[in-house]
């Protein structure tokens, strides 16, 4: 049989599954939920729909990864048809209801770091498996972002719930977490956007990023016409180190770089994640001991955004618009480096796991102090990394050689 496996979901249902509840879902809308007997923390739900044929829901299944939702099931309701369209039964994993904005909301202190870090990792990881095959999530925002017992999950646009893309959330006139890239395209009309969706989820998720580590909501680095509020954006990363570390403040501007063309992929981003994810598992609170930032140098020419074009409007009492690009962040921005080339471990208590409550992050260095290690900078290893025309150059914290991913089975139990 090796490791394939044949679920009868018909007998799972019957015998290992008790129905729950119906409920109306804010994304999923209405349906019915079930429990599993033997762990009543594991549920599926299942709804019903019409559908022209089963084709989009197989390709779902074929997506097999930790932190998504697993498409498990799909029956065709009996003695009803209309036009073109038959009635199906699909069953899923059920996200519930709390997500990362619920939680952010109810919270009163900052995540942790190492919660923060925990979900980089994970969405990372899993949009670089997505961009592997050539889909990308499309929509990250905290409210498709789902914290588990166990693991992140993500809820990536999926038109059997009408779960539609932020780029087509704007075309209905709704305000949504865009990139530079997709704001142009959406003032000038069109409908299918020309760019890379992996650097504007790239771009998505470090907006993201900051609402969490600023307690900020996303529309306040919007305005009403969905363009970017650039002002907020760098008063909130400026405040990033009050909490965290700079490794993470670093991280997060890299995200945000106006034009994708020095923006990382999903890709890239992980080749150079890796490594502080095995410390991470190691229970070794990197960030409290590294200072240094990846520094990303072009290797191709770089293409201005039409963003960067734009006059900007002096606002009284705030500073004035800075285009966040690769030069300016090496002057503004450039994270201090620690004397030691060795990153010591560190004996203290790490709770990778905790989302709740608040942790210490040692005294950053003023940035004015930080432009004049520029220079250390060479003393680190350069590992190539050559996707989409850009390179690190990074101190690699540990082997670059981590656990090997391996896909789970179709089992009920999460593992």
């Amino acid at each position: 049989m090796g490791n394939s496996m044949v679920v009868d979901w018909n007998d799972q249902l019957k015998n290992q599954f008790i129905k729950d509840k119906c409920i109306e879902h804010d994304l999923l809308g209405s349906i019915e939920i079930y429990t599993y007997i033997p762990d009543d923390q594991v549920k599926i739900f299942s709804k019903t729909l019409q559908l022209m044929d089963q084709q989009y829901f197989i390709e779902k299944t074929k997506l097999n990864h930790p932190n998504l939702f697993r498409a498990l099931f799909i029956e065709k309701c009996s003695n009803f048809c209309s036009r073109d369209q038959d009635r199906y039964r699909i069953y899923y994993d059920y996200p519930g209801e709390e997500t990362l904005e619920t939680l952010m909301k109810k919270k009163q202190k900052p995540f942790y770091e190492s919660a923060i870090w925990s979900i980089i990792f994970q969405v990372v990881d899993c949009a670089e498996y997505l961009q592997n095959q050539f889909k990308s999530i499309s929509n990250i925002s905290l409210n498709t972002l789902y914290p588990k017992e166990k693991n992140l999950k993500i809820l990536e646009v999926n038109h059997l719930f009408n779960i539609i893309s932020s780029y087509d959330q704007a075309l209905q006139n709704c305000i949504s977490i865009l990139s530079p890239e997709q704001i142009d395209q959406l003032e000038r009309n069109v409908r299918f956007p020309q760019i890379n969706n992996f650097k504007s989820d790239v771009y998505a998720f470090g907006i993201v990023l900051l609402c969490l580590t600023t307690k900020s909501d996303f529309k306040s680095f919007y305005n009403q016409f969905n363009q970017l509020e650039k002002n907020n954006i760098f008063q909130s990363l400026q405040t990033i180190k009050i909490n965290y570390s700079e490794l993470l403040q670093g991280l997060i501007q890299k995200m945000l770089i106006d034009d994708p063309e020095e923006r990382q992929s999903w890709i890239d981003l992980k080749k150079f994640l890796d490594p502080y994810k095995l410390l991470q598992e190691q229970e070794q609170p990197f960030y409290l001991d590294v200072k240094l930032c990846p520094q990303i140098t072009p290797q191709v020419p770089l293409v201005q955004s039409p963003q960067k074009n734009q006059i900007n409007q002096f606002i009284p009492n705030q500073p004035q618009i800075v285009n966040l690009t690769q030069s300016n962040l090496q002057t503004l921005w450039l994270p201090g480096v620690s004397n030691n080339n060795q990153i010591q471990h560190i004996q203290q208590g790490y709770q990778s796991n905790i989302i709740y409550g608040s942790e210490y992050s040692p005294q950053l260095m003023n940035p004015q102090q930080l432009i004049y290690n520029h220079n250390a900078l060479t003393n680190y290893q350069s590992p190539q990394i050559n996707n989409q025309g850009n390179k690190f150059i990074q101190q690699s914290p540990g082997s670059q050689k981590g656990i090997d991913y391996v896909q789970p089975t179709l089992n009920i139990r999460q593992e």
